[in-house]
């Protein structure tokens, strides 16, 4: 990122929190703005850069769920916190399966918040800056990594979700090398928290079936028992 001052879009239809939010991230530095609906929102990064966007789920028309899908459909559209008054598992799980970077749950503590947004904006520096790197090829795939497409042997194109592409990325930049859960939580988007354990391995799952690994005597992703997983792989890169 540049040295200009980072910029944060605040969506909520409350205006204590938005009011409170902005002037939070005001005072630590960074330049807020606001919406308090999907409209307003989108006119917001149609108007000027925006580095990271905190929204709220229960939101006047399109919901936040809604809204985090239309965002992540477009890849140049920045990180998303999620901010949520229901501190249920079932809403988080929701919210980063549709490529939300990560959550906060209401009411939360401006110290949290802080951490997290600085967080998921080093994540996203340290994603910019590795975007571009080129192409991986392992077993007669091609991974673009720039461009976070995968192609098959045949040459044929396989769709992956975001998620998908995050976690195959950090398997093909570290080849041969059992990584822990909590190791793939902090190289991928999620939060680095053992409750999404079981969200690293229903991704790792559905990514053997994309690469035709079979699940009972998988060769590509192995599983390391009681360690994590093992890209088996020898990976080229250019």
């Amino acid at each position: 990122m540049s040295d200009r001052q980072l910029c944060i879009l605040v969506v909520d239809d409350n205006n204590d929190i938005r009011d409170l939010l902005f002037q939070l991230l005001q005072d630590e530095g960074y330049r807020a703005v606001t919406a308090c609906d999907g409209v307003e929102m989108f006119t917001e990064l149609a108007q000027s850069p925006v580095d990271l966007i905190l929204l709220d789920i229960m939101l006047p028309g399109p919901d936040g769920f809604d809204l985090c899908r239309q965002v992540r459909a477009d890849p140049a559209m920045p990180p998303i916190i999620m901010l949520t008054a229901k501190d249920e598992e079932v809403d988080r799980v929701v919210g980063l399966e549709l490529g939300a970077d990560d959550y906060v749950v209401k009411p939360f503590g401006k110290r949290e918040l802080l951490a997290r947004i600085k967080a998921v904006l080093r994540r996203a520096s340290l994603q910019t800056q590795r975007q571009g790197r080129g192409i991986f090829r392992f077993s007669g795939w091609r991974f673009d990594s720039t461009r976070m497409e995968l192609t098959d042997p045949d040459d044929t194109s396989v769709s992956l979700s975001s998620s998908e592409s995050e976690l195959l990325l950090a398997f093909v930049q570290n080849p041969q090398v059992s990584m822990s859960r909590d190791r793939l939580l902090h190289l991928t988007k999620y939060r680095n928290s053992a409750a999404f354990d079981r969200s690293i391995d229903s991704h790792v799952s559905r990514l053997r079936r994309k690469l035709g690994d079979d699940a009972r005597n998988p060769e590509i992703i192995k599983t390391a028992w009681g360690a994590g997983y093992i890209f088996t792989c020898q990976v080229d890169a250019s």
